[in-house]
């Protein structure tokens, strides 16, 4: 048995695509998973550090604005329609399954052609434009936000599942999160990280801005992850209470651990402050492909579950001023976390696996 996995541009279409072929072949033993990417896309990178075959299909990304560049896509998007045929034709896969971005299209609308079960996963809470005009030739669709289904009003079947997170964001706990960093009950930790789509000004506003939220909390501590391409200010901390790293290894430690959140708004990642119930404020990046980081952004913010703050409204005094309604106030805090409770899916997993063995049930023979 096999499913083609078709996935790319960034870390938020790519991680779930992962997630999901780790779920399958944990409960179908033999099961062949393959992925479709872009040649230079970090896809290459991520897909391969989780051990999986990747094959290539040449598509440029439309541009939503008019742009000379778009002439040469469209003869690209034209040209992919022929590569996935014979992607399609050389792996003979039982099913396909995209998530979302350019690189989806071209390969589940041969694919739905052809008569091969297909299912898209959508993270964010506004649907991109291949994912849109997936929806009439999908056979399944995958939600993570129950508001984009207003997106999906053609599609043959909707159903939320959730994002597919890491098996610790299901199992770990806040005391066990604080006790493997060694935090006090009284001590206060703010995490702070951008996303795969650049985090230039998030870095610079936060270094700015932490030296004063140190002098006002005695008892803070900041991580700062400030990308392996980007750097940050080093803030005048002699206690060393202020440390920037490339990135975050343990996310659901931090997460867990943490009395607060300053971060982007992708999908994967407000599904992962949803599991851990990470107070947050969220800045969504400006430039992502429909706004789609304020909409999700927004999910969370206006049932109170976390505070959204534009990107251009980002200074450092905002955001001191935001934050200190966070971390000088342990009811918010909590209030903020069992509001951040209701929009878990423990069972993401789970609903998954069901809804693609219901559609494709010869998976498992």
């Amino acid at each position: 048995m096999k499913i083609l996995f078709a996935c790319g541009g960034t870390a938020g279409h790519i991680n779930p695509a992962i997630s999901i072929a780790d779920i399958l072949k944990r409960r179908i033993p033999g099961l062949q998973a393959v992925f479709v990417g872009t040649p230079e896309g970090m896809e290459n990178r991520l897909v391969g550090a989780a051990g999986y075959p990747i094959r290539h299909i040449p598509v440029e990304k439309l541009r939503r604005s008019f742009s000379p560049r778009n002439i040469g896509a469209a003869f690209s998007l034209l040209r992919s329609f022929s590569v996935a045929g014979r992607i399609l034709k050389e792996e003979a896969p039982d099913l396909v399954l995209g998530t979302g971005g350019y690189v989806c299209y071209p390969v589940l609308r041969v694919a739905s052609f052809r008569g091969i079960p297909t299912v898209l996963h959508e993270s964010n809470a506004k649907a991109g434009i291949a994912a849109r005009a997936l929806s009439r030739h999908t056979d399944l669709v995958l939600l993570n936000f129950p508001s984009a289904e207003r997106d999906f009003k053609g599609a043959k079947k909707t159903v939320v599942s959730g994002n597919p997170l890491r098996q610790e964001f299901y199992t770990l706990s806040r005391d066990e999160a604080r006790r493997r960093l060694g935090l006090s009950a009284n001590a206060l930790r703010l995490v702070v990280f951008g996303g795969s789509l650049g985090a230039e000004k998030l870095n610079e506003t936060v270094s700015r801005a932490a030296p004063r939220l140190l002098s006002l909390y005695p008892n803070l501590t900041i991580l700062h992850a400030v990308g392996q391409n980007q750097s940050a200010e080093d803030a005048a901390d002699p206690t060393g209470r202020y440390e920037t790293r490339s990135y975050i290894d343990d996310m659901p430690t931090e997460l867990f651990a943490c009395d607060a959140v300053v971060c982007r708004a992708g999908a994967m990642t407000v599904s992962e402050i949803a599991a851990a119930g990470a107070p947050a404020i969220l800045v969504p990046y400006p430039k992502a492909a429909g706004d789609h980081q304020t909409r999700n952004a927004e999910a969370l913010s206006q049932k109170g579950a976390s505070i959204l703050l534009p990107d251009a409204n980002l200074t450092p005094d905002v955001l001191i001023r935001e934050m200190r309604k966070i971390l000088s106030d342990r009811g918010i805090r909590e209030k903020m976390r069992e509001i951040l409770s209701r929009f878990r899916t423990p069972d993401s997993d789970s609903v998954i696996l069901r809804e693609i063995l219901a559609l494709c049930p010869g998976l498992e023979r």
